[in-house]
């Protein structure tokens, strides 16, 4: 027990609102500070963080310990006022993001392909040559001459070269060599404005050719597609936690007709995905040292574990019988699909707008 908690050194004042106490009050009832008159001591010091330590560490013991045993018990109980028991459940789940985060990009670094960027790109124009000479046989000769143009005008094509709207329309590139070509020019002619570049490029000057080349220079090099996969693997902890209120809609809809408000759905979704999140996290971890048997877990998992946990959930949160449940669960595979879909597509958009 902490010495500064100790009846002798209880006061008749708060010393921190100065609010009367009886010395029986062992806590201010107003602001909750330790009713105490003890100089503080280094002992006392080690003692109260260790304290605290431990409460918070038995209340996220409490909340492993329930989700692994008892799915959708920690959020029913949450809901129903039990909150010193368990770790806030939304603080909990940016906890696992973080940590799945972390070995994920731990587990992409130690299972990372060894080959260069330009080796990767010599791989691919070889790999163009062999599919021209395996279509060539079967096009005629005027096929071939077609084919074979369009081939060579790709592999002729340099990220780090600047090319018009005419050029890039006759090689049939997309949207990443058209901001390797933005960028390129903006770095080359400085001076020039947004709609001067656009129109010396050939490109209409209109407000979506001008916000694409606003993001095109702030982009650090043409390697496009591995910045912005970089930018939103970085941001996906932060983007899941922002789609998820968008799925408990789902639930919200289903169980429209019980007394349960949108929060408290939420609550079930955050510890549902908390779980999973744990789950791919330890998967990560055991991918790295044994990747056959990682993949035996995550096959398993998503196939039979998952959907098992899921269904449990579902019967312990919202305690309706089985046919009920079994029905309900059956119509949330296809409205999870959509609802995956939506949130990704919105966290997309704001996720460009926001680079």
């Amino acid at each position: 027990m902490i010495k500064r908690k100790l009846k002798q050194y209880r006061g008749y004042e708060c010393l921190n609102c100065e609010t009367p106490l009886d010395i029986s009050e062992k806590y201010c009832h107003h602001c909750g500070q330790l009713n105490s008159t003890k100089q503080l001591t280094i002992t006392d010091f080690f003692e109260e963080f260790l304290s605290n330590f431990y409460a918070y560490d038995s209340r996220l013991r409490n909340s492993i310990i329930s989700i692994f045993t008892k799915p959708g018990h920690l959020a029913k109980e949450f809901n129903e006022g039990k909150k010193q028991k368990y770790a806030n459940p939304f603080r909990l789940f940016l906890s696992v993001s973080l940590l799945l985060f972390i070995t994920d990009n731990l587990n992409e670094k130690y299972n990372s392909d060894p080959t260069t960027p330009k080796d990767t790109e010599l791989i691919n124009k070889e790999k163009i040559n062999e599919e021209l000479k395996q279509v060539n046989d079967s096009l005629i000769d005027v096929d071939k001459l077609a084919v074979k143009e369009q081939i060579n005008s790709l592999l002729s094509l340099d990220k780090d070269s600047i090319y018009t709207k005419a050029e890039l329309d006759k090689s049939q590139l997309g949207m990443f060599y058209k901001i390797n070509s933005f960028r390129n020019f903006s770095i080359k002619y400085p001076n020039k404005t947004d709609s001067e570049s656009l129109k010396e490029l050939g490109f209409k000057d209109d407000n979506y050719n001008r916000f694409f080349y606003s993001k095109a220079k702030l982009f650090k090099s043409n390697n496009i597609k591995s910045e912005l996969n970089s930018y939103f693997y970085e941001k996906l902890p932060f983007l899941i936690f922002l789609s998820l209120p968008i799925i408990t809609i789902i639930f919200w809809l289903l169980y429209f007709r019980l007394k349960i408000n949108y929060t408290e759905h939420l609550v079930f979704t955050y510890t549902f995905f908390t779980f999973l999140f744990i789950c791919i996290t330890l998967f990560n971890i055991i991918d790295i040292f044994f990747p056959i048997i990682a993949v035996f877990l995550i096959t398993t998992s998503f196939f039979l574990l998952f959907p098992i946990y899921f269904y449990k959930s579902l019967k312990n949160f919202y305690r309706q019988n089985r046919w009920k449940t079994v029905l309900k669960f059956l119509l949330l595979i296809p409205m999870f699909g959509f609802f995956l879909t939506l949130s990704a597509l919105t966290m997309l958009f704001f996720g460009i707008l926001l680079f």
